[in-house]
């Protein structure tokens, strides 16, 4: 006869199983889902993930943040901080600590709202140049690249940029990736890197200085440069998606925390805000609107008060779908009123929004002038204390 002590406590009382019984049934569908050894560690990912959609369609409202809410416990699961490598370099390129510190740091994360549990895998912003010849030079905040054909006094005699699957920084960007989603497990997303393209690339190629002059210069080669990169882009993207996609064919780009049902990434040209409309329409429209074209799901990240005089070039690219402003350091930060009159344009050209580091007081104010459909806020939440406030706050908005 079997232990009739089971479901009791030491004093014979009777356990009260029922409590644990949602949780049990929780944890039996992510196990069918993601397999015995691995589940989602963000409870509400299906919830997210349906938010994501309208949002990219326009009609919902979503709340992340950049990273995660951090905590000094396991939440999710027991993980043993990795050890740090002796050198910077590895530090960035090492994809066992890479996915290691990813795994750690997302172990002790909480992700409610729409916080997507991305694990990071990027070689600084713009690391497509260093796939085309660029150097890096890593620091503790970013990655700088040093460009490799800038002396060139004849750069039409130049063999045309292509991707070089044996080329070492990509090697690394693939070892990092597949080390990644390899500890993953399904428990968290593995995000793309912040590649870039178009004229950001070939400014990190032969200089920003450089560039701008052979835009005057010799026009005809810029653009068959920006084509090239266009394709190599390309490329790459569909290598590190094939990698990093999840079972149902979704995605997720790092920069900007976006996931989406197919391809998604973040695309941009900072340099813009020193040559005119003219010049952008020429340059920089037709290769980004390829990109839009390929992409099932595009946001444009929108650089400093400088390159808002392309936002009606922008706003005319039919298929790019989304667009992020940025305000330059030492003005007004992406929740203020200054700019409502500007997330109104974007909303009523059919494109949506994400609103960038956006105060707690300024959440409610944001949302009665510009709506809450098709706008994604970014808020840099101190604590789940924090992000329980703004979910009472925009719950009226759903």
């Amino acid at each position: 006869m079997g232990d009739c002590t089971a479901g009791t406590n030491r004093t014979g009382s009777f356990l009260p199983i029922f409590k644990y019984i949602p949780f049990a049934l929780s944890f039996a569908y992510q196990l069918i889902r993601f397999g015995a050894t691995s589940y989602m560690w963000k409870a509400n990912w299906d919830q997210t993930r349906d938010r994501f959609v309208q949002w990219w369609n326009r009609k919902g409202l979503l709340i992340g943040m950049w990273g995660a809410i951090q905590v000094d416990r396991p939440i999710h699961e027991v993980v043993s901080q990795p050890l740090e490598p002796e050198t910077l370099e590895k530090r960035y390129c090492d994809p066992e600590f890479r996915a290691a510190e990813n795994h750690y740091r997302l172990s002790r994360s909480l992700f409610p709202l729409d916080i997507l549990p991305i694990a990071t895998t990027d070689l600084g912003p713009g690391s497509l140049a260093l796939f085309l010849g660029a150097r890096p030079e890593f620091t503790e905040d970013t990655v700088w690249f040093h460009p490799c054909f800038d002396k060139e006094p004849e750069p039409e005699k130049l063999s045309p940029l292509q991707f070089d699957e044996e080329n070492y920084w990509w090697r690394v960007t693939e070892r990092i990736l597949r080390s990644c989603v390899e500890l993953s497990r399904g428990k968290y997303i593995v995000g793309c890197p912040d590649l870039v393209e178009n004229l950001d690339v070939l400014c990190s190629l032969r200089g920003t200085q450089q560039v701008l002059m052979d835009m005057i210069e010799r026009p005809s080669w810029v653009e068959q440069k920006i084509w090239e990169i266009n394709q190599v882009w390309f490329d790459a993207y569909e290598r590190i998606y094939n990698i990093i996609k999840l079972e149902d064919g979704s995605s997720a780009f790092g920069a900007f925390y976006l996931w989406g049902p197919g391809k998604v990434a973040k695309l941009q040209c900072d340099a813009s805000a020193m040559f005119s409309p003219k010049m952008f329409k020429q340059f920089v429209v037709p290769a980004l609107t390829a990109q839009c074209e390929w992409l099932d799901y595009s946001l444009y990240h929108l650089d400093g008060t400088e390159a808002l005089i392309h936002l009606d070039a922008l706003l005319e690219i039919e298929a790019l779908d989304a667009i992020e402003w940025t305000p330059q350091a030492g003005i007004e930060t992406g929740g203020n009123k200054r700019w409502y009159d500007l997330y109104r344009r974007i909303l009523s050209a059919g494109k949506s929004v994400q609103v960038v580091n956006v105060e707690l007081h300024e959440v409610v104010p944001l949302l009665d002038a510009i709506g809450p459909h098709g706008v994604y806020m970014l808020i840099q939440f101190k604590d789940e204390r924090e992000a329980e406030q703004v979910a009472r706050m925009i719950e009226p908005y759903y």
